[in-house]
């Protein structure tokens, strides 16, 4: 049974770019329109059964708030519909539904009659809830003496109080103290054994990988991504370097990865666009257009949304998709809500969304330009899919949805047999690596001036594995091929994951070892030597190359999320991540 069903739900905001426009819009009484239209939130559908816990990741302005309030019963829908079933508790901002001028027991009480409690069943909860704040006799104080922290203490201490089967938390728990928040994530845990549903909003991504059964990512007030709460996280992570990346570059014309060397294509999408299947304005009809990218002539798809492109085609083994997004320059200033990219798959009689991207060129500066991308596709392979591209507009107002596919192929990776210094065939590097990837779910970014051609883990005899003992020595080694000539140090690292968290993490940067005089062509290997104290279980490795200034200052040039998956076996009998090989005495006093 689903706790919560959301279908094409929609949130529009009325913007005044002055007071005196909105007053003359109030006067004609809506005849006269003096604002603009913004769509906080666009075509929200999904459903959350009941005893799940679901993460929401977003930057800021996603429309994450937005859509936790209208669960919450704050704010309406301007289109669409959800349905709710059971009682909900929700901490949005800090100190909503609190009076300020009323004390914490009044606020307890206001509160807890809100959500149908009585007085008699407030009062058997009441020392509990400040027992779990501890606040103390502040308790009796007006919530305007009360610190931030404080209040959120009594908003988190209330709301799972209540009994509630349905617990909303929005980015409340950043505010309070650390060990406040380990309180707040134990009684989660609780409630979680107890069969509630619980939506948590945080940018906190080692909570939503520990706390989370699901995920969601939401950007432009759409949702890009759903499922695995790792996926999504390394989903987020990319979107963050993507834009951060983009911001830094400035009004560079072209963002992303494009194919190297060793890669043929396989069917051109431009090329073939008279055998599509389209559906597009009839006034302003999908076609063939030539642009210049860096003076160099260059064919798209000019895709005004909204419009939808579909082929049919046949994946070949190692196949992916290459293309980029973008919306043209002319346009950037005139559709403050952007443009919506997806690329969705038909096989099989289901339907994959592989693609989801929102661009707002006039909010985010980082959305300007051409941003390439790449999708593997091994999970089609020796099928034929139809592949459906489609542009849709998150505002009323798509006079200046001119947005485009640019170079759209579909490649194929070359086979390139190996040699050793005798001139013998290799392994095929699938086998010689013997890792377990998680198919058609790489997640890669950078701006590739330096790319990261191969990562393994191996034994110290340099033999590439995929299992290994605890307190094993294995070396990480990571082979890089540079672009560029670099007068900069390049730092290169690696972090170990389980499924929640990072368990460790190392950079040459830390160790003060970073790459010096780089030139392009270089291919340079590092090793990581170190010893795998972990518990069991399996692990993944990410690799990384970037320029660190500071640890707060960095350019991603290539990182492959969780790109290595091994596992440790450990004979020790003990329990957690990390084996400390404790020794124990003890003694009679």
């Amino acid at each position: 049974m689903n706790a919560i069903e959301v279908h094409n739900l929609g949130k529009k905001f009325k913007l005044f770019t002055s007071p005196g426009r909105r007053f003359i819009e109030y006067l004609s009484a809506g005849r006269v329109n003096r604002h603009t239209d913004f769509w906080a939130l666009k075509d929200i559908s999904f459903d959350i059964p009941s005893g799940t816990t679901l993460g929401i990741l977003g930057q800021n302005g996603s429309g994450k708030s937005t859509l936790l309030s209208i669960l919450a019963g704050v704010l309406y829908p301007s289109e669409g519909s959800f349905n709710i079933k059971g009682k909900v508790s929700a901490i949005l901002e800090l100190g909503s539904g609190f009076h300020m001028e009323f004390s914490g027991k009044d606020n307890v009480y206001m509160y807890g009659s809100i959500m149908g409690l009585t007085k008699l069943e407030i009062d058997n909860r009441f020392d509990k809830i400040v027992q779990f704040s501890e606040l103390g006799d502040f308790i009796y104080q007006p919530l305007r003496t009360y610190s931030s922290g404080m209040i959120v203490r009594l908003a988190f201490s209330v709301a799972v109080h209540v009994n509630a089967d349905i617990l909303i938390v929005d980015e409340a728990l950043a505010v309070g103290d650390a060990i406040f928040q380990h309180r707040c994530f134990r009684k989660i845990r609780e409630m979680q054994a107890e069969g509630k549903t619980i939506l948590y909003v945080g940018h906190d991504t080692d909570a939503v990988r520990n706390l989370c059964t699901q995920a969601l990512l939401l950007d432009g007030g759409r949702i890009i991504e759903r499922g695995d709460p790792n996926y999504v996280v390394n989903k987020y992570y990319a979107l963050i370097a993507d834009r951060e990346s983009a911001y830094n570059e400035g009004n560079l014309i072209v963002h992303g990865e494009i194919p190297d060397e060793g890669y043929e294509t396989v069917y051109n999408f431009v090329e073939f666009l008279n055998t599509a299947k389209i559906i597009s304005p009839p006034t302003i009809p999908v076609r063939e257009q030539t642009i210049e990218v860096n003076s160099i002539p260059r064919k798209v798809i000019f895709s005004h949304a909204p419009s939808e492109i579909m082929y049919s085609v046949s994946i070949e083994p190692f196949s992916f998709l290459s293309f980029a997004i973008g919306i043209m320059p002319g346009a950037w200033d005139k559709i403050p809500q952007g443009v919506k990219f997806d690329i969705e798959i038909l096989c099989d009689g289901r339907k994959v969304n592989i693609f989801s991207r929102v661009l707002q060129p006039k909010r985010n500066i980082g959305d300007r330009g051409w941003h390439n991308f790449i999708i593997p596709l091994e999970r089609f392979s020796k099928k034929v899919v139809s592949i459906v591209f489609s542009t849709s507009g998150s505002g009323d107002d798509l006079s200046y949805g001119w947005s485009a596919w640019g170079w759209v192929t579909l490649k194929r990776e070359i086979p390139q047999p190996r040699v050793d210094e005798a001139g013998e065939t290799l392994k095929n590097k699938a086998d010689e690596i013997n890792s377990v990837f998680v198919p058609g779910k790489l997640i890669r970014y950078g701006n590739k001036k330096i790319e990261i051609i191969t990562a393994v883990i191996c034994d110290l005899e340099g033999n590439p594995k995929s299992g290994f003992f605890t307190n094993e020595t294995v070396i990480i080694r990571i082979t890089i091929k540079s672009k560029e000539n670099f007068n900069q140090d390049v730092t290169v690292g690696c972090s170990i994951r389980n499924k929640y968290s990072v368990i460790y993490g190392m950079n040459t940067y830390w160790q003060k070892n970073d790459l010096k005089n780089i030139r392009i062509g270089d291919i340079v290997t590092i090793d990581f030597l170190c010893c795998m104290r972990l518990g069991d279980g399996f692990y993944s490795v990410t690799p990384a190359v970037a320029i660190v200034t500071s640890n707060t200052d960095i350019e991603v040039l290539d990182r492959l999320e969780d790109h290595v998956l091994f596992k440790i076996t450990n004979s020790n009998t003990m329990e957690g991540f990390v084996d400390l090989d404790a020794k124990i005495t003890w003694n009679i006093a």
